[in-house]
């Protein structure tokens, strides 16, 4: 009598683990949200220590104390964040009072031109648009019930300050801690593992910053080029900047929402049609472009990653997660394709095995 194989017995206990958490989700959700976003600013905290840790290390590597590029680093970032809160988004929201008149503009000049009637599309998309400009407003102004809210923003954004600076002093001492552990507790191949996701994940991170940087030249570019004609422009050129940046964290697709809100923003002039024309000019080369150009080649170069099946990853990210699906994706298939080169062997002798006590 052949005896049972421990790993299958592995295996189908973890899939009765994950059925089980399927049927119990539903009455702990609650509770997970609330943990989560309680623990929210300390991984938004570790999440930045991480990216800004690199940069450190190379001001290290100029004979900059460890503290005293800490301090210039996050100060940076903080006072680049304020900045972008109350000189970029805080004034554009003051100036974007228009915004409904100029949708309703657009949308009347599309109605013409088409011969349809676009009068509830208008008073549908508008009423949208009104409610998002109110919510921002009332942040903004502490009023309409968001004081709570705001609060919580401000004491998160203080936790996410000292956390972070606490997580860079001591991101060196945790390096070597658990370099230490591991090299005593796993074989060496599951240590090399372990380093080969972390240089990838890092690598990912300055790939999502170049393309970004570019992403923002190139959309900044365009409304500052719209901004020639319609010096009303000038004040969203800096926002509509910052929003195709962190657009680009959605991969390959990102370009297209930045494009619908330069769009939207160009709805508020009288004549948008002229700047809707512009756009759809550049709506024809720099999407594609930043798709199957640029970004597949800034991630085959950082993380030597196939174009075609990281668009199949974000796809399926978006299909079952949404946008949080989206932006992750890429982190998930470098750990997917990292996991793969390291334990194929592993992973064929498993399933090989598998087979043979079905």
């Amino acid at each position: 009598m052949k005896h049972l194989n421990s790993k299958l017995l592995n295996i189908v206990l973890l899939i009765l683990i994950l059925i089980g958490l399927f049927f119990i989700w539903p009455y702990v959700s609650g509770i997970a949200l609330v943990a989560f976003n309680a623990l929210l600013p300390l991984i938004i905290a570790f999440t930045i220590a991480y990216i800004l840790n690199p940069l450190i290390n190379l001001l290290e590597k100029f004979k900059i104390p460890r503290w005293l590029g800490i301090v210039i680093v996050y100060a940076s970032t903080v006072l680049f964040t304020i900045y972008l809160i109350w000189g970029v988004l805080k004034p554009a929201v003051d100036s974007i009072g228009n915004l409904s008149v100029g949708i309703q503009n657009i949308l009347i000049e599309i109605g013409e031109i088409l011969q349809v009637d676009t009068t509830n599309v208008a008073s549908y998309v508008t009423s949208i648009v009104d409610d998002i400009v109110l919510q921002v407003t009332n942040f903004f102004t502490a009023t309409g019930g968001t004081v709570d809210t705001v609060w919580n923003v401000i004491v998160g954004g203080a936790v996410v300050i000292v956390v972070g600076i606490i997580f860079l002093f001591n991101f060196p001492k945790m390096r070597e801690n658990i370099k230490e552990y591991l090299s005593i507790t796993v074989k060496p191949k599951t240590f090399n593992y372990i380093k080969t996701i972390d240089n990838e994940l890092t690598n990912y991170l300055w790939a999502e910053v170049i393309i970004a940087g570019i992403q923002a030249l190139e959309y900044g570019g365009l409304m500052l080029i719209l901004a020639l004609f319609f010096n009303e422009f000038f004040i969203f050129v800096p926002l509509v900047a910052v929003v195709a940046a962190v657009l680009s964290l959605i991969p390959y697709f990102g370009g297209y929402f930045s494009i619908l809100f330069t769009a939207i923003i160009v709805m508020t002039v009288p004549n948008a049609a002229y700047g809707m024309i512009g756009i759809g000019v550049f709506t024809l080369i720099f999407p594609q472009l930043d798709a199957y150009v640029i970004n597949p080649k800034i991630y085959q170069t950082q993380l030597k990653l196939n174009p075609i099946s990281t668009i199949a990853f974000v796809l399926l990210g978006q299909a079952f997660f949404g946008i949080i699906g989206a932006i992750l994706s890429v982190p998930i298939q470098v750990i997917v394709e990292v996991t793969l080169k390291y334990y194929k062997e592993n992973i064929k002798k498993g399933i090989k095995k598998i087979n043979e006590n079905l």
